[in-house]
């Protein structure tokens, strides 16, 4: 994979993904950085750059690590929420997003690609639990749904 000249990484707003397990969060990141290892299980929160970060899906599935998303967001501009186009389970607990309402706050659809995706239900999931702003519906399949998030991550 080749990440666009005109777009460079190191311009990118610090973020961090938040989903629960499975979501595509680790293979998001690795394509929005230009990362061609293989993703693997996120064990802990990895940090690339000091001003990205990506959460094991863990974190956000059981309510006893939520204290762990919220201080790690403290220092994020941008809050990426991702859930798949392929389940209208809703995780997220109510409030999260409030905490930092200063944040940045973008929705992202993962696995737009899978042949029983709704991303039209998924996005009036997000639109319920307070994400106003971007919504993006991506698959790490499509380099172009993924520069679309890129660029945008990249504006001041």
């Amino acid at each position: 994979m080749q990440v666009d000249d005109n777009i460079m990484t190191d311009k990118l707003t610090n973020f961090i993904l938040i989903g629960g397990v499975g979501v595509g969060k680790t293979s998001l990141f690795n394509m929005l950085l230009g990362i061609e290892d293989e993703a693997l299980k996120t064990q802990a929160l990895v940090y690339h750059n000091e001003k990205t970060v990506d959460t094991p899906g863990e974190y956000f599935d059981s309510p006893r690590l939520y204290s762990a998303i919220i201080q790690t967001m403290s220092d994020i501009d941008t809050i990426i929420y991702v859930h798949p186009s392929n389940s209208i389970e809703r995780k997220l607990p109510h409030g999260l997003f409030q905490i930092y309402n200063s944040k940045r706050l973008v929705g992202v659809i993962s696995k737009i690609d899978l042949p029983d995706a709704d991303t039209d239900a998924v996005e009036e999931i997000m639109r319920d639990f307070g994400i106003e702003g971007e919504i993006f519906k991506v698959s790490i399949y499509s380099e172009s749904s993924i520069d679309k998030l890129r660029e945008f991550l990249s504006k001041e």
